[in-house]
């Protein structure tokens, strides 16, 4: 990922997910879900899981059994393999040179091997980040917006795009298709702890609070009476856009 990106989940943002593990894999859970039953992985087969978090995905994938986990700079470090497929749930969105780490995971594929991940939409189709974040943004006084494409939560939004980049990278059979559109994020009585993790997940807003720590309490408030708008059966539940991707690498 890029320097940026890997200063900040490096440091505040990373530690809140670390933190929030069980909140956030719950959330987002479904939305990989999606892209993985894509593979209809069957026998024991190779899979690299791209940018895997806290691992909970990977675990499930594997039964537990048989899970290396490795740091590496996918644009610039060769891959190890070769795998049979390759999965990533909203792990392949931080990349400066998104064509280089595609290129890397379709050579360490089988040739033929298949890629499925799931990555957000527009900002305007995730309203379950863009409402917390824009409530408290506005008391925080706002923070700035990386352009369309820059690496980031949305650097794929635009389908085009994806597809340029995964067939610039060597891949082929390139399809994007809409994904889940809808996430739950908890009980509606726990408004101010759902607001909290809300923003501390998102860089974005987590930039501002560190920027104006004095506003952070408002805020939360602030995001959490947003949230409390946004309630179905007890439950706060918002827009989550998305777009799943599939791919192979050449070969048989």
């Amino acid at each position: 990922m890029s320097a940026s990106q890997a200063h900040l989940w490096s440091g505040p943002v990373g530690q809140s997910w670390v933190r929030n593990a069980l909140a956030y894999d719950t959330i987002l859970e479904p939305l990989g879900r999606a892209a993985l039953d894509r593979l209809d992985l069957g026998p024991p087969q190779r899979v690299l899981d791209i940018g895997c978090g806290t691992g909970t995905m990977t675990l499930d994938e594997a039964d537990a059994e048989n899970v290396e986990f490795l740091t590496l700079d996918v644009e610039s470090e060769p891959l190890p393999g070769p795998f049979d497929a390759a999965f990533s749930r909203m792990g392949v969105m931080f990349f400066d040179r998104p064509e280089a780490a595609f290129s890397a995971v379709r050579a360490a594929l089988e040739p033929g091997g298949r890629l499925a991940f799931v990555c957000f939409a527009a900002p305007a189709a995730n309203p379950f980040i863009t409402v917390p974040t824009g409530a408290a943004l506005a008391r925080l006084g706002g923070a700035p917006v990386p352009p369309p494409g820059a690496p980031g939560p949305f650097s794929f939004a635009d389908p085009d795009r994806v597809r340029s980049v995964l067939e610039t990278a060597g891949f082929q059979s390139v399809e994007v298709n809409p994904g889940p559109d809808e996430v739950t994020l908890g009980p509606a009585d726990r408004l101010e702890q759902l607001a909290r993790q809300a923003l501390e997940q998102n860089p974005q807003a987590m930039m501002a609070m560190a920027a104006n720590p004095d506003a952070r309490d408002s805020a939360v408030a602030a995001a959490a009476a947003a949230l409390g708008e946004h309630v179905t059966d007890g439950e706060v539940r918002l827009g989550a856009g998305t777009w799943v991707v599939e791919a192979r690498a050449p070969g048989a």
